[in-house]
């Protein structure tokens, strides 16, 4: 999930204004092509190797987690939630655009982490002996307050930890998101990614209510605080560890979830449980309650992500 501020720029695409049955003829002859490509390189990491189950979420269908290089960061593994960019305004391409009215309700688990004052975020705790984080977070849908001006969430492609909709997707819009709708342009009219058709279809984890992704909603608490939404300029971003080269938190991106009925006092969302994996390096935690804390605040963990920028 994006820690950083971006510039909002829009680019041009010249595809909008192409003949839509020829854009879909090219499309389906780049993903016959990019398939053996991805297949090549998605070849299994051992650095990228889970130690965290999800058994709970399979419902008798195994999901194959991703276990190759996903990224060209200093954390390559999905759950790292990382990507390695020239500069910050490259990671919004990576963020696929999928619209909450066709896919339903996704969890933001972005601001994750210590429960309680000062803003009163949601908890996320270690499990499964620090390999992964049971972690509440919001449940976002098109009819969450704010959804009217922000009606797409995101996925970030580098984060996606069932294999098969990983290398689909990377396959059908290129390794950087750029073929497909995406954070830097929701206007462009290109097509939705594969990742979006997995959300909507609940074949992500077949089990889940729900998946974790990243939305802009604003949270009121935090807004009132005077944090603007991530992703804008000034929006909140704490690198960790404050020393060291790295300290574990939880990587939620696309991890299952499931609803639990409570509803968040401090904002009005619904609240559902997810599983999500931990990974040990740096990272930038977005959620403002950890400046009344530390990066490794046990036995809570926070839900965080990891920018390099590579030039």
């Amino acid at each position: 999930m994006p820690t950083q501020p971006f510039r909002t720029g829009n680019q041009s695409n010249s595809s909008a204004n192409r003949d839509w049955r020829y854009y879909g003829l090219a499309l389906s002859i780049l993903s016959l092509l990019a398939l053996p490509v991805v297949a090549q390189t998605c070849s299994s990491n051992p650095r990228c190797q889970p130690k965290f189950k999800l058994n709970g979420y399979e419902k008798g269908e195994k999901t194959v987690i991703t276990d190759c290089t996903t990224n060209s960061s200093s954390s390559p593994c999905a759950w790292a939630d990382a990507v390695g960019v020239a500069t910050p305004a490259d990671v919004k391409t990576y963020f696929l655009a999928c619209s909450l009215e066709k896919t339903g309700p996704i969890a933001l688990c972005y601001d994750s982490g210590v429960p309680g004052p000062k803003f009163y975020t949601p908890s996320c705790t270690f499990s499964q002996d620090k390999n992964a984080a049971e972690c509440d977070c919001y449940e976002i849908s098109a009819d969450s307050r704010g959804a009217e001006k922000n009606p797409y969430s995101y996925v970030l492609m580098t984060g996606i930890l069932n294999k098969r909709v990983y290398e689909e997707t990377v396959a059908v819009c290129g390794p950087e998101g750029s073929l497909c709708l995406n954070m830097s342009d929701t206007s462009s009219g290109l097509m939705e990614a594969p990742v979006c058709d997995a959300l909507r279809n609940k074949t992500l984890f077949a089990g889940a209510d729900l998946i974790s992704d990243f939305s802009q909603i604003p949270i009121p608490n935090l807004v009132k605080a005077g944090y603007p939404p991530p992703g804008e300029i000034g929006s909140f971003s704490q690198p960790c560890p404050t020393s060291g080269n790295a300290n574990l938190y939880a990587g939620c991106m696309t991890a299952p979830c499931k609803e639990t009925g409570k509803i968040d006092k401090a904002t009005g969302f619904p609240i559902a449980k997810c599983t999500c994996p931990t990974y040990d390096g740096p990272n930038q935690v977005g959620n403002p309650q950890i400046q009344s804390y530390s990066c490794s605040p046990t036995p809570y963990v926070w839900s965080s992500a990891f920018v390099e920028i590579t030039r």
